[in-house]
């Protein structure tokens, strides 16, 4: 399959430049996409948690983290996704993840959908879905500055690496007790999600620069005009 043109016409001398000025995204828009990061973060400490769920324990965001290319700084410009986990209190094992993962979804979208925050960025089409490698929260808002949508999803997640520093690997009774909570492991992988963002967004840019070349090629090579 051919590769896009101005792609293939670049010299290998020149493929640094090509990917800082056709591939990184502008800093407005990426400044433009915390604020939504902030704002969604805010509402579910807000809204979301305050009161007691239906659990019988009090609900709380111990943390929210960008994860996916926008998190470990490989984002392609024109992207318009944003992942985020959100880290709670109520899980304090894989166990309870997995008894409580659905209704604590169900909760996340009930307060959502009529969050004020997020009506104000024209919420729309939230829902959840089946997404990879577990069900999340999904919802489209629209930018302050240019109104241009960005769809967020979010997943609920047991923080498995606390008390441990996310930049070392935690004791293999971690994996142990993953291992135990559920037949399915690959559920849990959000759990993990800042040592992959963090194994990434620590390497070299000339290493990011090549992520990001491979990601626009594979784009481009597949989904034609999809930018």
């Amino acid at each position: 399959m051919a590769l896009p043109q101005e792609l293939f016409d670049t010299p290998a001398s020149k493929l640094t430049a090509f990917v800082h000025h056709c591939l990184h995204p502008s800093q407005e828009w990426k400044k433009e996409v915390l604020e939504v990061v902030r704002t969604v973060g805010h509402s579910l400490r807000k809204n979301c948690f305050q009161r007691k769920s239906s659990l019988d324990k009090e609900v709380r965001v111990q943390k929210v983290i960008k994860v996916g290319s926008f998190g470990n700084g490989t984002v392609l410009r024109n992207t318009t996704e944003v992942e985020l986990v959100v880290f709670l209190s109520c899980f304090r094992s894989f166990q309870e993840e997995a008894k409580h993962h659905q209704r604590i979804l169900n909760l996340i979208y009930e307060k959502l959908l009529y969050c004020q925050d997020l009506l104000a960025l024209q919420l729309q089409d939230l829902r959840l879905v089946r997404g990879n490698p577990c069900e999340v929260v999904s919802f489209t808002v629209q930018t302050r500055e240019t109104g241009e949508p960005i769809t967020v999803t979010l997943v609920p997640a047991f923080g498995a690496l606390k008390p441990y520093h996310p930049k070392y690997q935690p004791p293999p009774e971690v994996y142990v007790s993953l291992i135990k909570a559920c037949n399915v492991p690959g559920n849990f992988s959000p759990s993990f999600s800042e040592l992959q963002k963090i194994f990434i967004k620590h390497r070299p840019a000339k290493l990011k620069s090549l992520l990001r070349l491979v990601k626009h090629w594979y784009l481009e090579a597949h989904h034609p005009g999809s930018g």
